[in-house]
């Protein structure tokens, strides 16, 4: 999911990527004895120097930025602090079920699901049908279907 958080990061890394492409530019063309007038390559550098302050404040400022439970909830985005080892869980778990080894992917979908991942209970359901307990893969499918997953 893509939050705004996250769009902010990839301008950030995309405007980051532009400053090393402009200073590798005038690396190059001064390497190469382009001309360049002073006024010119002063000029490129400062913009490089604020535009770098900006990426740096902006950062500070979204690493500041509190979670809003109420929003999490509502969106069914995670608030757990695991929640960093929720995609490292889905991947393992997908990597068992394409082994089909389903009582792996069984406990790191669930441990996933627990924490509130919308996507994991669904996937938890489909593992838990091709384990055999149809009650319980109906339960976590619906709740998943009930949350928007």
């Amino acid at each position: 999911m893509v939050n705004r958080g996250n769009r902010l990061r990839y301008v950030m890394w995309i405007v980051l990527a532009g400053v090393v492409a402009l200073l590798a530019a005038l690396i190059v063309a001064i390497a190469m004895d382009i001309q360049i007038s002073t006024a010119t390559s002063a000029t490129i550098l400062a913009a490089c120097g604020v535009i770098s302050a900006a990426l740096v404040v902006g950062s500070r400022a979204l690493a500041q930025q509190p979670v809003r439970t109420d929003q999490a909830a509502d969106s069914g985005q995670v608030t757990d602090p695991s929640a960093g080892n929720i995609s490292n869980w889905m991947f393992l778990a997908d990597a068992y079920v394409e082994r089909r080894e389903f009582e792996s992917a069984e406990r790191f979908y669930r441990r996933a699901a627990d924490a509130g991942h919308v996507p994991a209970m669904a996937r938890l359901g489909e593992v838990l049908y091709e384990l055999g307990r149809d009650d319980e893969a109906a339960y976590y499918r619906d709740k998943a279907r009930e949350l928007g997953g």
